[in-house]
């Protein structure tokens, strides 16, 4: 399917269509590229373009078009497409082409072109642009005076693709990000193999919390707000101070091998997994211990036997502990003692094909949990039942429900957990639902 989001200048053809794109994961072209170098140059003029001056571009834009509908790809480009001449010339398949018309009055847009830079088209030939545009029935409308996201979200409605749209990307050029934990109105990560904690607001507003030498894995925070995190490959937690990183806990002689996540509870008690045997060098595979961190930084192993324990959550009672074994394909329960104990382990849900990593809780008490080796996440109730099940734009690693009403399931994706190729590809997104 190919929709073009189409419009007079100003109307904020590629903002929109770069989103809608993002949100049905489909690749997105820009129509303006397709113009001739002269084109541009009379446009910068202020000489508006005649029918025999779009030819070209219309051709170049026909033949993108009719690609897409060959190979049966999807496709979003943004372009004026003012005549109903050359609409018809676009769309070739009625139903597998489609025209989503942002429209809006001359006086609010013209306000936008006066604030935009860096574009050939002048101001002085909005008016023209106005007089060229032919309107039809058939497209469909949003209105410019919306939000970027509000338009996406009522053309994936109108144009029947709501069920469609997965993701949206609200950061990428990580490594590889992991640890997701929504604090304070921001989602807090790690970015592995860049050494960094980082957070981002709901606009994409990124910022480094602190820089380590070490790979940071599992984030939390004690009663009075200083964050923990944890170093991988030293086997340690670090408090995050103003004076910098400050030991709270050694793990190395608890600990069989790196450790990874960790859940810190609201009274400032930690629990933290490790790999139990060295993943990325090859060896065999083996148990793996989950360790106890008292809000004092005193440790100790609560559970053994696990099989990679990965993500964790508490149910809302915290009277339930739920970890995700990586490589038993399971998701193991155990009740929580006063003292911070565990007993009573049971399997929450057995998930058959899909190896857990990141994982948490929604307020009816299921379970979303990140399933690399599936690409997809699956909300999964205690038992073993799939509710739901999402395919964002990359391999899912870990998940966490935030935003102002805890609605919102950001993801932390890559391409490759290979160290090496994480730091090349720079594949990393937060993604977002």
């Amino acid at each position: 399917m190919v929709i073009i989001v189409m419009g007079v200048s100003g109307s904020g053809k590629t903002t929109v269509g770069r989103l809608l794109a993002q949100r049905l994961g489909w690749p997105f072209h820009e129509g303006d590229d397709d113009h001739p170098v002269e084109n541009r140059a009379r446009m910068a003029a202020g000489i508006a373009l005649t029918d025999a001056d779009r030819e070209p571009w219309l051709d170049s834009l026909t033949q993108r078009v009719t690609q897409a509908l060959v190979r049966e790809e999807n496709l979003v480009i943004a372009c004026s497409a003012l005549k109903r001449a050359y609409r018809k010339r676009l769309a070739l398949d009625q139903e597998r082409v489609r025209f989503l018309h942002l429209h809006g009055s001359y006086e609010l847009i013209l306000e936008r072109l006066k604030h935009r830079a860096g574009h050939f088209m002048p101001t002085s030939l909005l008016g023209s642009q106005f007089q060229t545009l032919e309107s039809d029935p058939a497209l469909v409308l949003a209105e410019v005076s919306r939000s970027p996201a509000e338009i996406v979200e009522q053309a994936l409605a109108d144009l029947g693709l709501a069920d469609l749209a997965v993701t949206r990307t609200l950061l990428d050029g990580l490594t590889f990000p992991e640890g997701p934990r929504w604090h304070q109105g921001r989602l807090w990560f790690t970015d592995q193999h860049s050494g960094r904690v980082m957070s981002v607001d709901l606009q994409g507003r990124s910022e480094t919390i602190a820089e380590m030498p070490d790979l940071p894995g599992g984030l939390g925070w004690l009663p009075d707000g200083t964050p923990l995190v944890v170093a991988m490959t030293e086997r340690r937690v670090y408090r995050l101070s103003n004076r910098g990183l400050e030991l709270h806990c050694d793990l190395a002689a608890l600990a069989s091998f790196h450790c990874n996540d960790m859940l810190v509870l609201a009274n400032g008690r930690a629990y933290v997994g490790n790999f139990g045997f060295d993943l990325h060098g090859g060896a065999a595979q083996a148990p793996a211990e989950l360790i106890c961190v008292e809000a004092d930084g005193s440790a100790r192993v609560v559970a053994d036997g696990l099989i990679f324990p990965n993500g964790m959550a508490l149910t809302d009672d915290g009277n339930t502990l739920i970890v995700a074994e990586t490589f038993a394909n399971r998701l193991t329960a155990f009740r929580v003692e006063t003292n911070g104990g565990l007993a009573q382990r049971r399997v929450w849900a057995d998930l058959a094909d899909a190896h857990p990593d990141g994982i948490c809780l929604t307020t009816a008490g299921n379970c979303w949990v990140a399933c690399p080796n599936q690409g997809e996440l699956r909300e999964v109730r205690e038992g073993g039942e799939v509710l739901d099940r999402i395919r964002p734009r990359s391999t899912p690693y870990a998940c966490m429900l935030g935003g102002e009403r805890g609605d919102r399931l950001f993801i932390a994706a890559a391409d490759t957990d290979d160290p090496a190729e994480a730091k090349r590809l720079l594949s990393g997104r937060i993604e977002l639902v």
